[in-house]
């Protein structure tokens, strides 16, 4: 099984990082086949196989004219376009290939743009401060309550504890997309395609910095679909 795990060329450790819930969620970290922008053009050629799912993890600001905003005066954008770029263009592929999709942080968020959603530029900004706690990687920062009509999420309990380290957030949500958990301020936490029997699910805490069974069954899941996707 070959999942693509796409990051930042700065962001190496992400490999060892979502590697480790891997394993804790019982697969091999191999499993995982890291792709960035600069390693795109030779590491697809390269697999020899069919791709059995799509992981984005964390990362930059998604650049705000893609979903048709623009910054207020003296608000600073952390920008990687050629990230932004990138997870485009697989999940564009993903779309053609119907691969299970997760997108971490950064990657819910471009999974939400990407079908025709827009964003939060700022979450303290928008009066919902609290959610960019980056230090401990583990601390839990606040409660998030799924959705009973979550058909990926449907294991996990209806309120768990998660991390946070996001400044923006979901906010107009793609219309293919639905929401199925809020933090108690209202703020999107996680998200699925409805009308489809694929898994494609963005959740904005970091459940690769946390080995609590709730956080390890999404990974879980996740590559439990991957598994049945690629002996379909």
């Amino acid at each position: 099984m070959r999942v693509l795990m796409a990051h930042c060329d700065h962001r190496g450790f992400e490999v060892e990082r979502f590697g480790a819930a891997w394993a804790r969620a019982g697969g091999d970290p191999s499993e995982l086949v890291a792709v960035t922008p600069a390693t795109l053009a030779t590491v697809l050629p390269g697999l020899g196989g069919p791709i059995s799912g799509l992981l984005l993890t964390g990362g930059p600001d998604l650049e705000p004219a893609r979903y048709g905003v623009t910054p207020p005066p003296g608000m600073t954008i952390d920008g990687d376009r050629p990230r932004d770029a990138l997870d485009l263009e697989l999940l564009a592929r993903a779309e053609a290939g119907d691969w299970p999709v997760l997108g971490v942080c950064y990657g819910c968020q471009v999974l939400n743009v990407f079908l025709g959603g827009t964003l939060v530029l700022d979450l303290d900004s928008a009066g919902k401060p609290g959610h960019k706690v980056k230090e401990p990687k583990d601390r839990l920062a606040h409660p998030v309550d799924r959705s009973p009509r979550s058909r990926l999420l449907g294991t996990l309990p209806s309120r768990f504890d998660v991390n946070s380290r996001h400044h923006q957030a979901v906010d107009r949500v793609a219309a293919t997309l639905d929401v199925v958990a809020r933090a108690p301020d209202g703020v999107v936490e996680a998200i699925e395609q409805t009308g489809t029997g694929r898994f494609v699910l963005g959740v904005q805490w970091h459940p690769e910095n946390l080995a609590q069974p709730v956080h390890v069954e999404v990974f879980r899941t996740f590559r439990a679909a991957c598994l049945a996707f690629g002996t379909s």
